[in-house]
């Protein structure tokens, strides 16, 4: 009698390279499974139950850093109730110097060049509050998931002993029940992680529409969950100079047609397979690195760079995203790329705020419908 299969069910698998070691459901031998003498593991520990994840549903387990997540909220917050004061007392100077003359007037110019961003301020704590919101509701899901794919993986363990058990009773079946099991609930969770992690992009998403910057502030709004560190966010002088300033003739400069872009970005929107296509969003950008030669980026707002079934990217374009607005995502990876941005397009209409803030900051945007530079 066969206790296990080893060409039905991964579970069944005694313990390779490949293959987590979690103390093998088929010992060394029939007798040893059926009398119950061999090696199991009916506790095992955490690590141990994410290896189990990963082997059967291989990609599924968070790896994101939720500590770090949660702190990193915690400074950001801190940024914004610290603009928010300043903005407050900037304010309140401007109120306190009443009067007329020269001495006055110069003391009110000065100023006013001084705190000419005032507004701006109070939108970019805004906007820091709404990321900080995105960063918790992000580390939130992670914790979550994780929690939950520990307990799936969990059952998992246990169906893998009791299929162990009936395939030394002769029921080879058992253990490719068992594996079909943890490994369709496991990929279930993962679905629901991205979808989770995808809408508190989307969150910061509708703040950054919601709040757009004074044109004149020259502030960079955050991209997603990794725009703050990637495009090199200061609270004392946004981001000038982390962007370059790109001229009015740039893009033509590139022979660079916008219809074409927008025609580029619309193809590969609709590439997307469901249910991706009914909340991810295509952008395309192209840039000029240091030797003049243009380079091309497609971004998705999908919480990880990741190409899609169906979704086919040139050889020559780079792939960005990072759960948010896919526009940002594309100046990120060309920052990262050392890559001067020089045009922006998207598939369906940017929103106002997104566009506001790429040409303060010199670059062309278009969308199906509008072209503004």
């Amino acid at each position: 009698m066969k206790p296990c299969s080893s060409n039905e069910s991964a579970l069944c698998e005694p313990p390779t390279l490949e293959s987590p070691s979690l103390g093998s459901p088929c010992p060394e031998s029939p007798s040893s499974c059926a009398s119950g003498t061999g090696t199991h593991s009916p506790v095992i520990g955490t690590d141990e139950l994410r290896r189990l994840a990963e082997f059967l549903a291989p990609g599924c387990w968070p790896t994101a850093d939720e500590t770090a997540l949660l702190e990193c909220g915690r400074r950001v917050r801190g940024l914004a109730d610290e603009l928010g004061a300043l903005a407050d007392i900037t304010d309140g100077l401007g109120q306190t110097h009443d009067g007329s003359g020269l001495a006055h007037d110069g003391l009110v110019d000065a100023l006013g060049r001084v705190a000419s961003g005032l507004g701006g301020m109070r939108q970019l704590a805004e906007r820091f509050t709404v990321f900080a919101l995105s960063v918790d509701t992000y580390a939130t899901a992670t914790i979550d998931a994780r929690s939950e794919m520990t307990v799936l993986a969990a059952i998992a363990d246990r169906d893998r002993l009791a299929a162990s058990v009936a395939g030394a009773l002769g029921d080879d079946a058992a253990c490719v029940m068992a594996a079909s099991a943890g490994r369709y609930a496991l990929s279930a969770a993962g679905d629901e992680y991205t979808e989770r992690a995808g809408d508190a992009g989307d969150a910061a998403e509708r703040g950054a529409e919601s709040t757009p910057p004074a044109a004149t502030s020259g502030m960079m709004s955050m991209g997603g969950l990794a725009g703050l560190g990637a495009l090199g966010m200061s609270a004392g002088g946004g981001l000038h100079g982390a962007v370059p300033l790109v001229g009015d003739g740039s893009a033509r400069e590139l022979g660079v047609d916008p219809a074409s872009l927008i025609e580029r970005a619309v193809v590969l929107q609709t590439s997307l397979p469901a249910p991706f296509s009914e909340w991810m969003r295509v952008a395309i950008g192209v840039g000029v690195d240091s030797d003049g030669e243009p380079v091309r980026v497609v971004a998705t707002s999908d919480p990880q760079p990741y190409q899609r079934p169906g979704f086919a990217i040139a050889p020559s374009e780079f792939l960005a995203g990072d759960g948010g607005p896919p526009e940002y995502a594309i100046i990120a990876e060309m920052t990262r790329l050392g890559v001067t941005p020089a045009i922006v397009a998207s598939a369906t209409t940017m929103p106002q705020g997104i566009a506001t803030v790429l040409m303060a900051e010199g670059v062309a945007v278009a969308s199906p419908q509008s072209a503004r530079r």
